[in-house]
């Protein structure tokens, strides 16, 4: 299936022979690889440039529920995932990586990007290119785990790379939904009361007049309406999600149409996050997004919602690819991952920690608290702090 016109999936046969792209030289010949940033594929050997033309096009979003019915039709003929690829170069057989359609061959290196009508109803409509280049993705790498709190001193001089970082096109989906929700729930207005208590003062007990939160809880409901714009789900469990989610934001305004001879030199994933699981996702986000407006739409000093029921309608989506350098590096015989934006250089990742620090940061903590107990309580400042917060002017101005 391959969509043809804006918001409506067509179908389409299951090729027979796996589509395959390679760039070659205009003028030597040589194989030719994306530079990040650039418009063009540079050969590394004659200098020769060949221009990538961007279709002058909009970015459509696809209707969601078209998708949907198209989806059930397709279950009846199940795409075949084989991947066997005949190097255009060397004419070695070979299959790429499980959910990958772009890489290198693994004989002679040659860069091959293929189509993936063949293993997945949807393919990727746009993409943004990478701009940070692997030599800054290491800069970024070497300043974030230099600033990383509670690492373990010795890591900045003996953390290593286990292998060369790797460019890799991330597939994510985007959703659009306009949403109308209808809520019911409770308003807390915060009032006090004067209320007569026993406090031991100088080791003497005495009684006082306090003040004592309470809370008047009064019926709301109501409705809101909200919509969401270009919710990014990531459509791969290869890297962590929770990885992935930190190095937003994405510059999506940015987004050109699909072109291979971005992936040319790196490698690309096929989703394996489908299209229904990953709305389920975005209305996760949704959710937490909405139930923020209800609580401002409650008002008062706290709320309380018992029940919530969001209908979403006009819902479209894009399937997109995303650029991140990706590695790992080691610390005493530990391997952690971590991600880099191709776009921003933002870095997250798995990292040790010092225990050593986090105690001593434990027990400073508990000394300073210590410390301060004993002054209050030795100098008379935690009974003047006390007498001036029970006085009725002050109580006055704060009510």
């Amino acid at each position: 299936m391959k969509y043809h016109t804006k918001n409506t999936p067509g179908t389409q046969e299951t090729p027979s022979k796996v589509q395959q792209q390679h760039f070659p030289c205009g003028q030597c010949g040589a194989d030719l690889e994306y530079s990040p940033g650039m418009r063009n594929l540079s050969c590394e050997y004659c200098g020769h440039e060949n221009q990538i033309t961007d279709e002058p096009v909009v970015i459509q979003e696809y209707d969601f529920a078209t998708a949907l019915e198209a989806l059930a039709q397709a279950e009846r003929h199940p795409l075949d995932s084989t991947q066997v690829i005949k190097c255009p170069n060397c004419a070695a057989t070979f299959e790429l990586k499980t959910d990958q359609h772009a890489g290198d061959c693994p004989f002679c290196d040659t860069p091959v990007v293929i189509g993936t009508e063949h293993v997945r109803p949807f393919q990727p409509k746009s993409l943004l290119p990478f701009i940070i280049t692997e030599k800054d993705a290491r800069t970024a790498f070497d300043n974030w785990i230099g600033n990383l709190w509670f690492a373990p001193s010795a890591l900045k001089d003996k953390h290593k790379r286990d292998e060369k970082l790797l460019g890799i096109y991330v597939p994510y989906w985007t959703y659009d939904s306009h949403t109308d929700s209808i809520y019911h729930g409770q308003r807390g207005t915060v009032y006090y009361e004067r209320r007569m208590v026993t406090q031991m003062v100088n080791g003497r007990a005495q009684r006082r007049a306090v003040n004592v939160p309470r809370i008047r809880w009064t019926p709301a409901s109501g409705k809101v309406r909200q919509f969401f714009d270009d919710i990014l789900v990531g459509a791969t469990r290869a890297l962590p999600r929770k990885i992935l989610d930190s190095i937003q934001p994405w510059d999506l305004q940015n987004l050109v149409s699909y072109n291979e001879a971005y992936l040319s030199g790196f490698q690309s994933e096929i989703y394996q996050v489908d299209l229904d699981e990953g709305f389920n996702q975005a209305r996760m986000l949704m959710d937490q997004a909405i139930r923020q407006s209800v609580r401002r739409d409650i008002g008062g000093d706290q709320q309380q919602i018992h029940s919530l029921n969001t209908h979403y309608s006009n819902t479209t989506f894009k399937h997109v690819l995303l650029p991140v350098w990706s590695a790992a590096f080691r610390y005493q015989n530990k391997t952690y991952r971590f991600i880099i934006n191709g776009r921003n250089g933002r870095t997250q990742g798995e990292r040790p920690y010092s225990k050593v620090k986090i105690a001593l940061l434990a027990i400073t903590i508990a000394v300073g608290l210590a410390g301060a107990a004993y002054y209050l309580e030795t100098s008379g400042a935690l009974e003047q702090m006390m007498y001036q917060l029970d006085s009725p002017s002050y109580n006055y101005y704060y009510r």
